[in-house]
């Protein structure tokens, strides 16, 4: 497949900006290009624009080739180095599923971009039939949450790639959660779909969230184009050393994800048999979404107690929603209480 048929042509033809440390392979040097102070502090030198280290390691992790992917200041800015990349202003348009991460919808109302909102099913599942209803010859962008936030649920690969293999956009899978999913990533699909992007972060699983390190994967011409795009700059020095840190503690990761998975599965249990909640709905990712038609009121009480939920009160399909993070054993045991005191007062 063609990439460029969904890229802006001035875009396409961007002149990236340029500094003298692409030009330069040695290991040390005396730097008189970018008017730093010369004084060493730790932090009185540019960071690499490149994050070579940190794309090593990385590529390392998830078996996928440095020229696949890019590394972003969290992955809101992947998302709207995607749309500007894509859309025109005032002329094209994304698809979102709903309920969804509404970071979507705001980059693309920050770019003037046209959002087509698409309703999930009752068992929150994409429908194809209803994205070939809404999509047009001036639809860009399809982005899918999976594990989808606030929901959980996963979208099944072969839907992905029945999307995929349509043509007319670019799919992008968002898989911010996909560490905490008993599944397989999209991103065995990457090869086969130049139209795919898979997001991924540090955030979540690995514990990074105040690094701000998203991981943008896709076909080498896209990332090329998405390269030329973002600042050069745009992590910082400090992230990278301490995220190359954290991804050294590789067994710790694996330790941390299997407690909080068998957290989230206490959680489960525990609120389904609370009697409080009308649904208590599966997870793949670190939350637990549940209902109850005193959502606010429960919210509220949380709140107030020093334990804080998330209020995802979307009808139709999510009427009365609180999305409850999974914590540490203590801080689920605190929240276990909270319950019980609720329940009695």
């Amino acid at each position: 497949m063609e990439i460029r048929k969904f890229i802006r042509e001035n875009i396409w033809n961007l002149q990236p900006y340029s500094c003298a440390r692409d030009e330069y392979r040695g290991v040390e040097a005396v730097l008189l290009d970018a008017n730093e102070n010369p004084f060493d502090n730790g932090c009185n030198r540019y960071p690499d624009p490149k994050q070579q280290l940190l794309k090593q390691r990385i590529a390392q992790l998830k078996g996928v080739r440095e020229e696949n992917f890019l590394i972003g200041n969290g992955s809101d800015e992947i998302i709207d180095l995607l749309i500007r990349c894509t859309c025109r202003p005032g002329k094209d348009n994304i698809l979102v599923f709903v309920p969804g991460y509404s970071m979507y919808e705001v980059s693309a109302a920050v770019n003037e971009v046209e959002v087509r909102r698409i309703g999930l099913s009752p068992d929150f599942m994409p429908n194809l039939r209803e994205v070939n209803k809404r999509r047009n010859s001036h639809t860009r962008l399809l982005f899918l949450c999976s594990p989808n936030n606030p929901t959980g649920h996963m979208v099944p690969l072969s839907l992905v790639e029945e999307m995929c293999s349509a043509g007319e956009y670019i799919v992008v899978v968002d898989e911010a959660y996909i560490d905490f999913a008993g599944t397989p990533s999209a991103v065995t699909l990457l090869e086969k779909y130049a139209n795919l992007v898979v997001l991924q972060t540090l955030s979540k699983a690995w514990g990074m969230a105040g690094l701000r390190l998203g991981i943008g994967m896709a076909c080498r011409e896209l990332v090329t184009i998405l390269h030329n795009m973002k600042p050069p700059y745009n992590v910082s020095g400090i992230a990278q050393e301490k995220a190359l840190e954290l991804l050294g503690k590789e067994e710790l990761f694996r330790e941390r994800v299997a407690l909080l998975k068998r957290e989230r599965e206490r959680l489960f249990r525990a609120f389904s048999a609370s009697g409080i909640f009308r649904k208590v709905y599966p997870s793949e990712a670190n939350f637990l979404l549940v209902t109850t038609e005193r959502c606010r009121e429960l919210y509220t009480f949380l709140t107030n107690n020093g334990v804080v939920t998330r209020l995802r009160d979307i009808p139709p399909l999510i009427g009365g929603g609180i999305r409850i993070t999974v914590g540490t054993e203590a801080e689920n045991n605190r929240l276990l209480q909270l319950l019980e005191e609720w329940k009695i007062q």
